[in-house]
């Protein structure tokens, strides 16, 4: 069951998400430099009244905290799963008792164990060591600044209300001056930490598509070794 069924059923599932993660790194290569233009070319005739920004911009809050929420989950089931698969693996490996002690840890390439092996070692190890960490803190950064752009907005709206009736207007246009300022500091922030998180998910594609295709050369290389191993010793016998 291991070998025969289990093993070619995870290096189909490795070549899916080998086109899975390749798929993924032109979408978010393509949104990173869509985004990067974006601002440059910006156009500010056609500004949108406050509610309708503030309707946007809570619902883009609503979809970035989703997403950094479903991402976690994915990352950490992803690592149970294959920690767990990898863990069960252990169980199949019988040493002699006289060597528990001073034994070196199971290599299973330099033991020319089943591919399977191979395969979820690397996995396993491969996956702790995507850059997973810094997408989640490029999302919070971003989550961060919505926050603040759209705190700043509320002032803003609450300063024009309280200034309608005012009969110093010059006062009142310095303040609409800096709010202005202060609201367009505000969005090169946004700006810049929405570029981040694209240019963290572009890497982690990066990284996730490296990870798969070396994953499934390399169990290649063991299943030949393994197998040509085992046509040896049989032929001795």
């Amino acid at each position: 069951m291991r070998d025969e069924e289990l093993y070619p059923q995870l290096l189909e599932l490795t070549e899916g998400l080998v086109r899975m993660w390749k798929a993924m790194l032109e979408c978010h290569h393509a949104q990173y430099i869509t985004i990067s233009l974006a601002y440059h070319s910006r156009n500010t005739t056609g500004t949108l009244p406050g509610d309708a920004r503030r309707e946007i911009m809570t619902r883009l809050l609503e979809e970035i905290e989703l997403f950094g929420l479903s991402f976690a989950n994915w990352i950490n089931s992803h690592t149970s799963y294959v920690e767990a698969l990898n863990g069960w693996l252990q169980h199949c490996i019988l040493l002699p008792r006289e060597r528990t002690r001073s034994r070196r840890p199971f290599s299973p390439r330099r033991a020319l164990a089943p591919p399977i092996f191979v395969l979820c070692r690397d996995w396993c190890a491969g996956i702790q060591a995507l850059p997973s960490e810094e997408l989640s803190n490029a999302i919070r950064n971003f989550l961060s600044d919505l926050h603040n752009l759209m705190e700043q907005q509320n002032d803003e709206l609450l300063k024009k209300q309280n200034s309608a009736n005012a009969s110093t207007p010059p006062e009142s246009e310095i303040k609409t001056n800096e709010d202005s300022g202060g609201e367009s500091a505000n969005l090169c922030c946004v700006h810049a930490s929405l570029t981040k998180v694209l240019d963290r998910l572009t890497k982690l594609s990066e990284a996730s598509l490296k990870m798969y295709e070396d994953i499934r050369q390399k169990s290649e290389v063991a299943r030949t070794a393994y197998y040509n191993c085992r046509t040896i010793r049989a032929e001795k016998c």
